[in-house]
């Protein structure tokens, strides 16, 4: 792992514990991204804010205030949308920004398979 629980916690404050996510995208980062020749700074942010993704799609929550109000205090957060992968939220967002290679927006896309006699 390249990323700790507090380097997430500095872009998502939550008291979820982060490290099983955190685990889970290193692998992903690993197998994806890890031969892709990326410097070590781009895949510590590309794990850091692809964690803080997956514990918003696992807790519901988009990651982001969609609505505020002052007067008797009211907040809303985004609710993350499922089916649109990375897209889904701000944090897998900026995972689809940070990843040059294009490989981690790929992933678990259908794949087609034509065959030609």
């Amino acid at each position: 792992m390249r990323a700790t629980p507090a380097d997430v916690v500095a872009i998502f404050p939550t008291s979820v514990d982060v490290i099983p996510y955190l685990m889970t995208a290193s692998t992903l980062v690993d197998v994806y991204l890890g031969a892709s020749g990326l410097s070590v700074a781009l895949l510590f942010e590309i794990e850091r804010w692809l964690t803080a993704h997956l514990v918003a799609l696992a807790h519901g929550s988009g990651g982001g205030v969609t609505q505020r109000k002052i007067g008797d205090t009211s907040i809303s957060y985004g609710q993350a949308q499922l089916g649109t992968g990375l897209a889904s939220t701000r944090f897998g967002q900026t995972v689809l920004a940070l990843d040059p290679t294009g490989e981690l927006g790929n992933v678990g896309a259908k794949r087609a398979l034509l065959k030609v006699d």
